[in-house]
């Protein structure tokens, strides 16, 4: 309904829908402070918004940029759209996010930018990592609706990204946003996208999200605390299918850390091919959300020795269903599946 009403105003491109789906978002993000001074510019895809948040930073060559290996390799291609080095770092295998002492070993005097991904909707410190005095960009293409600290992941670093891809917490089909309360910083992308009509010229590009993506964009916002309630009510039921004695096999977040129930994923070592197909079994897709082969640094062809978490969760991890339109009996037969397979460990 809520695309079909644009379609019909004959704003086809980017209109004033797309600005309110900014201003929402930053609203969100905000928790409807009016005090908020987060300011958003929509663009096409998530791959976008990290490559225009370089752009904004002003990050090129000779700049190095922070990147946790365990991780989309639309990252790796910004880095290098920008003609930037990427630094690749290794994960923690409780959060799967880096940690600080990862990150301080690898700052150099090239060091512009360090991306924290908050893996799989698992919010990680973002302050703790700012205090080592070097830029953060948030890529929260997973984690819209997690929070550290009571404060929503994207409006703590310095710049924040997002994407509204299909499979994201909120989608627009295609499309991504770039968020920040640094006025210029924003700016900065809003310029880089209008790719006509400038006094000055330079190389731009058309980035620019629709006002028919945006208002589905509004309608899912509108929705989104629903969705991460079904998805935690989901983790709840998991949890309690494995039991305490199991909990050391979750990813889990760090501190203070609420998560917005992004993905469901345990690291079983030698029981994932068992699980994989005791869960296939029962008609339960499971996947692997980033197999050892996807690793950044393996893109890179550096050694996987120095990347040993990464490594382990890459090979060991399985990834449960648990979007927010799975109905009651589908539930039942996941967490059916789950209490199995933790008596099959157990009885080891």
């Amino acid at each position: 309904m809520a695309v079909s009403e644009a379609i019909s105003t004959k704003w086809l491109t980017q209109g004033p829908l797309v600005s309110k789906f900014e201003d929402a978002l930053c609203r969100y993000l905000a928790n409807n402070n009016r005090e908020n001074h987060l300011r958003g510019a929509a663009v096409s895809s998530g791959s976008a918004a990290l490559f225009l948040a370089f752009k904004a930073l002003e990050i090129g060559n000779g700049d190095e940029v922070l990147v946790p290996t365990y991780a989309c390799s639309s990252l790796l291609n910004a880095v290098h759209l920008v003609g930037a080095t990427p630094i690749i770092l290794d994960i923690s295998d409780t959060d799967f996010n880096p940690t600080v002492d990862m990150v301080s070993k690898k700052i150099t005097d090239n060091t512009r930018a360090l991306v924290l991904t908050h893996t799989f909707g698992v919010p990680t410190d973002t302050m703790a990592f700012k205090e080592l005095g070097i830029r953060v960009i948030e890529d929260c293409a997973q984690s819209i609706g997690a929070k550290y600290r009571g404060e929503n992941v994207g409006r703590l670093g310095d710049i924040a990204t997002f994407s509204f891809f299909a499979t994201k917490m909120i989608t627009t089909g295609h499309g991504g946003m770039v968020v920040s309360d640094d006025t210029t910083l924003v700016e900065r992308v809003r310029d880089y996208c209008n790719y006509d009509g400038g006094k000055e010229y330079y190389p731009r590009f058309n980035f620019q999200m629709t006002d028919f993506q945006a208002a589905l964009g509004l309608s899912q916002l509108d929705r989104l605390s629903g969705f991460i309630a079904k998805r935690l009510s989901c983790t709840g039921r998991y949890e309690s299918a494995l039991g305490e004695k199991n909990s050391f096999m979750r990813q889990t977040a760090v501190g203070p850390g609420l998560a917005n129930g992004y993905r469901f994923a345990l690291k079983l070592g030698s029981n994932l091919a068992n699980a994989e197909k005791l869960m296939l079994d029962k008609g339960i897709t499971c996947i692997r959300p980033i197999i050892p082969e996807e690793l950044l640094h393996r893109c890179l062809d550096l050694s996987p020795s120095d990347f040993p978490c990464a490594e382990s969760v890459a090979a060991n991890t399985l990834s449960f269903p648990i979007f927010p339109s799975l109905s009651e009996d589908q539930i039942i037969r996941i967490v059916d599946g789950l209490t199995e397979l933790k008596d099959s460990i157990d009885s080891k």
